[in-house]
């Protein structure tokens, strides 16, 4: 953000004192100078990086004035208020140790000395030279028609369906996408599937669990045309099927209940977000609206607490409490977010451009740091306490839940130590009946069962 803020400052500085259009005025003594000395210097060490079509790096274009006045990353490469503290001369006399130019040799002194008389003088350019700021406002990018025509821009059509021979295989428009690809490989579709499996199959894409073998009895002995659309409408009523569905969409956004990083903390309540997005695919709830909960519920018109709860999807990201360097990290969860954001609700990659104009996509860097101002004032981690969001009635039924849990899993555990203690008798028997084989005498078999009956309640502890 320092390389940005410096490079619209730059800019702007550059704008502000020289009002005079971009050409500036240029006598004939100047323009011979540039011809003659100026031209061939930015020739030969300047524009195979700087003036190149396709090579236009850090930003800086010195093909035109107007380039040279924008500047890049670093801002202006001209001061026009203290010529001699411009950002150009400094690189070139390698007084800016981190950035030197060119990179590879210093130039001459006499090479120092043009460039600095010509800085001094307004760094004039011919006429045709000029140029505008809006021609490097993102260089390298060219939004075209063949850019606009990409597949992942243009609006989805409903193809035509296309023919196939074997006609009475068809059942719908699906049956004849799959059909033509099977026939143009020159391959004939599976028989269909028996009851059993077509029933498993919805269970498990559906809800992640197979029927239980009253279900299969049921749905086999169910001959009715429509019993399979009732099973498929059963089983999208079930609360299984959004917490089956919705995994999906918490990988995504990168659903974690820790924050990561070595001490791998907690985040309070982030089950709250889980349980939201699981009770929107429940509810069938209108894709766009999802969106709009997750990006702004706390903005619009009428706020609720399940839009301030998917505004938990700010906090799914790895956290580290302890930087080294917290602007860095900041705008770290930032990019984060917009990474995110881009990839699984507008499927596009961004990141790239967070450090220059992407190489790919037509996205400029400006892009990417305006798409990163919307959630830049997103509080910061550990800016202040965690609370909930939940209304009284909400934790009555979270602990009234809670009690339930607590009681089915002493229940369950109960039921596995009854399991653990059959199979420790059954050992302890094995056990004896080996050591009799073995020999050894009554006290050394008393010591072994008792070292295997403590190894054995051992194994239980640790499962």
């Amino acid at each position: 953000m320092a390389i940005v803020a410096l490079f619209f400052m730059g800019a702007a500085t550059a704008r502000a004192a020289e009002p005079a259009a971009l050409g500036g005025s240029i006598s004939p003594e100047q323009l011979a100078f540039f011809k003659k000395d100026v031209l061939p210097l930015l020739t030969e060490s300047c524009f195979k990086c700087h003036g190149a079509e396709t090579r236009i790096r850090g930003g800086l274009n010195f093909m035109t004035r107007a380039g040279l006045i924008k500047g890049g990353d670093l801002g202006s490469a001209i001061d026009f208020e203290n010529p001699a503290k411009s950002l150009l001369l400094e690189m070139i006399s390698y007084k800016d140790t981190e950035h030197q130019m060119p990179p590879k040799a210093k130039l001459k002194a006499e090479e120092i000395d043009i460039l600095t008389r010509w800085i001094k003088m307004g760094a004039p350019y011919p006429a045709d030279r000029a140029g505008t700021i809006e021609e490097h406002a993102t260089p390298g990018i060219k939004i075209d028609d063949a850019a606009r025509s990409w597949w992942a821009y243009r609006k989805l059509e409903r193809p035509a369906t296309p023919m196939v021979q074997n006609k009475a295989w068809v059942r719908n428009p699906i049956d004849a996408f799959v059909l033509s690809k099977l026939e143009a490989g020159k391959l004939a579709p599976v028989a269909p599937a028996n009851k059993v499996a077509l029933l498993r199959r919805a269970y498990y894409d559906l809800i992640g669990l197979p029927p239980t073998p009253a279900q299969i009895d049921a749905f086999v002995a169910d001959n009715s045309p429509d019993a399979y659309e009732k099973e498929i409408n059963k089983l999208l009523a079930m609360p299984q099927y959004g917490e089956k569905w919705g995994r999906h969409w918490l990988d995504l956004v990168r659903f974690a209940e820790t924050n990561g990083y070595e001490r791998d903390g907690t985040k309070p309540f982030a089950w709250r977000y889980r349980d939201y997005v699981i009770d929107s695919f429940n509810k069938d709830k209108p894709y766009d609206q999802f969106l709009l909960e997750q990006l702004a519920g706390d903005e619009i018109e009428n706020p609720t607490l399940e839009t301030i709860t998917a505004t938990g999807y700010y906090r799914l990201g790895i956290w580290d409490d302890e930087p080294a360097d917290r602007p860095q990290a900041r705008y770290d969860v930032l990019d984060d977010v917009v990474a995110t954001t881009s990839q699984v609700m507008l499927g596009m990659t961004v990141g790239c451009a967070r450090c220059h104009d992407h190489k790919k996509d037509p996205i400029p860097q400006t892009d990417y740091y305006r798409l990163l101002a919307f959630f830049h004032d997103v509080t910061d981690y550990g800016a202040g306490p965690t609370v909930d969001v939940a209304t009284p009635e909400a934790e009555a039924a979270a602990a009234q839940e809670e009690a339930r849990r607590r009681t089915r899993t002493q229940q369950i555990r109960a039921a596995i130590a009854a399991i653990e203690d059959r199979f420790l008798a059954s050992a302890d028997k094995a056990d004896a009946k080996i050591r009799a084989r073995i020999g050894g005498g009554a006290a050394k078999n008393t010591v072994l069962a008792a070292d295997s009956r403590e190894a054995g309640q051992q194994w239980r502890y640790t499962t």
